[in-house]
């Protein structure tokens, strides 16, 4: 028979499994907007990774709060040099892909 205890360590472990998913799905999504930025700025993604920098709560239009993952990557324009990127998400939405190629205003097009 289930003890209490044991249900409170099984729904952990579903809601560890639940984030680690959903975790590798924007991380894959971030790695895919990165490919595509780098490649349309015609510059090297290095370590073909990203990996998530910052975990912030922001309020939506409607006052909701909404989880605001960075993931950030870093990329060469010679392959001596390296310059740091990052991709936004807001909540599931992508918020951001940018690029720092010396011009702080460039920004790769939104899906």
């Amino acid at each position: 028979m289930w003890t209490l205890g044991d249900l409170f360590v099984l729904i952990l472990v579903v809601a560890a499994v639940g984030i680690w998913i959903q975790h590798d799905r924007f991380r894959r999504r971030a790695l895919s907007l990165a490919k595509q930025a780098t490649l349309k700025a015609e510059v090297q993604l290095l370590d073909q990774s990203v990996s998530l920098r910052k975990v912030t709560l922001r309020r939506d239009d409607r006052g909701w709060p909404r989880l605001v993952r960075r993931f950030g990557f870093e990329f060469s324009r010679n392959g001596f040099d390296r310059y740091r990127g990052h991709v936004e998400f807001f909540g599931e939405q992508v918020a951001a892909v940018e690029l720092d190629l010396g011009d702080p205003h460039w920004q790769h097009e939104r899906d």
